[in-house]
């Protein structure tokens, strides 16, 4: 299992993509992993990250994990989730 501390979120592409800006933590992330993060106690939420990306800046790297979504809302729904300035797993899809 991996850990990203996700620095940002945004949406690209027509609302299409919900993107997660941040760092790994520790372990590799590639694309076809998923991100869980807990939603409610006891409840879940996991997405297959559909690719990532990294942004050279004089700051330092920066780690894009793209979240590919079905509709607008589905991308609105990870925004409302808040999850700026955390700390998520990711894992391995079972294939």
């Amino acid at each position: 299992m991996a850990r990203f501390h996700v620095r940002d979120t945004f949406t690209v592409e027509d609302k299409s993509t919900f993107v997660m800006a941040g760092f790994v933590i520790e372990g590799e992330i590639t694309e076809g992993m998923s991100v869980r993060m807990p939603f409610k106690e006891n409840v879940m939420i996991t997405s297959e990250i559909d690719h990532t990306q990294v942004i050279r800046r004089p700051d330092g790297d920066v780690v894009c994990l793209c979240i590919r979504c079905g509709t607008p809302k589905e991308a609105a729904l990870w925004k409302a989730l808040k999850i700026k300035d955390q700390t998520i797993e990711i894992i391995s899809t079972p294939s």
